[in-house]
């Protein structure tokens, strides 16, 4: 037998399939811009961010702890989203510390197994339940430690808005492309040069010839060289009035009055509908979640820090509290603008 055999070179198998990787990365990306389920659509963006901003102001009392503004605004965008959020309670130096976990498993009553995402692994940590700060809503009744997003109770509205705009964003491919005959008599480069210019310029030259174009289109050959436009044509479909419904309904369904949102610029509609965001939906949270809270020395949550800036409010109240008899001085106290 020969000694110096040559080896024959391994044949790497994804070479067998070039276009896979690409075909790959095109599907993530088409899914990652038009799946309702994820990409996050104008509207439960709006929402979520509105959740995400009101815990933020929320004053902790007696003192805020590891309650960081940022820890806050991360709750109220899991309680938004999932229904829950879930954080490990550590003792790091002197001080109480709360790590934000991204799944975990209940394996026994009273006993966690927590996952931590971490930038080149998964932390996997056991815990018992004074270890682990659990913030649940809208709770069913046969399952009362899994929450649930006002997004999964409002059923498939979300989706459907998610829906509507990946069929307009897919319509839009289309827009100002069409189809544009070349005669057999044009030498092959310049059809080529051509096409290019077509394709550059948003229209696609995709039938060669006349005979073919008449034929296949149904015209008269007198009017063979007019272009046949491709934009789809939305009016029919009649989108601008359900887009709006979705939108207000997914909003109310999500606490956030309509009003809050909305593009008119009545300021004294966005200022009730702000008390009514932070009054009916940010505030009832807070006696629901303190239980958890207590974990870390929390015993309230106050939306003090949110009506602060409703001036206008509190003078109004204050002027109607005035005329009706009440002492000045009972009245500041009142609105939160004496010490005392």
């Amino acid at each position: 037998m020969w000694p110096f055999r040559q080896k024959k070179p391994e044949i790497e198998q994804r070479a067998a399939f070039p276009s896979v990787t690409a075909e790959y990365l095109t599907h993530r990306q088409s899914a990652l811009t038009l799946d309702g389920s994820a990409a996050l659509s104008a509207t439960v963006a709006t929402a979520a961010g509105m959740w995400s901003r009101g815990f933020t102001m929320l004053d902790p009392a007696p003192d805020a702890g590891p309650l960081t503004p940022g820890v806050l605004a991360s709750i109220g965008l899991d309680l938004a989203l999932r229904g829950q959020s879930c954080w490990h309670v550590r003792i790091e130096g002197n001080e109480l510390a709360l790590h934000r976990v991204a799944y975990w498993d209940h394996v026994a009553p009273g006993r966690f197994h927590l996952h931590l995402a971490r930038p080149n692994e998964t932390e996997t940590v056991r815990a018992l339940a004074a270890e682990v700060m659990l913030l649940t809503i809208n709770s069913a009744a046969e399952t009362p430690w899994v929450g649930r997003s006002p997004f999964t109770m409002m059923g498939g509205s979300p989706r459907l808005m998610a829906d509507i705009k990946g069929a307009i964003a897919n319509a839009m491919d289309y827009t100002g492309r069409g189809l544009l005959p070349f005669p057999d008599t044009v030498p092959e480069e310049q059809q080529a040069a051509a096409i290019r210019g077509l394709k550059a310029g948003g229209s696609l030259a995709a039938i060669r010839s006349k005979a073919d174009f008449s034929t296949n289109v149904g015209q008269s050959r007198g009017q063979e060289f007019r272009r046949v436009d491709l934009t789809p044509d939305l009016r029919q479909a009649d989108l601008n009035p359900a887009v709006d419904g979705l939108h207000h309904r997914v909003l109310a369904a999500a606490g956030i009055p309509p009003a809050l949102v909305t593009g008119s610029g009545n300021a004294g509609a966005m200022r009730e509908a702000y008390r009514l965001f932070v009054l009916q939906t940010v505030e009832p949270m807070a006696p629901q979640l303190a239980p958890e809270f207590a974990k870390v020395g929390v015993t309230g949550m106050s939306s003090a820090s949110m009506m602060a800036s409703d001036t206008a409010g509190k003078a109004r109240s204050v002027g109607a509290l005035v005329k009706a008899g009440v002492d000045l001085k009972r009245d500041m106290k009142l609105v939160g603008w004496a010490d005392d």
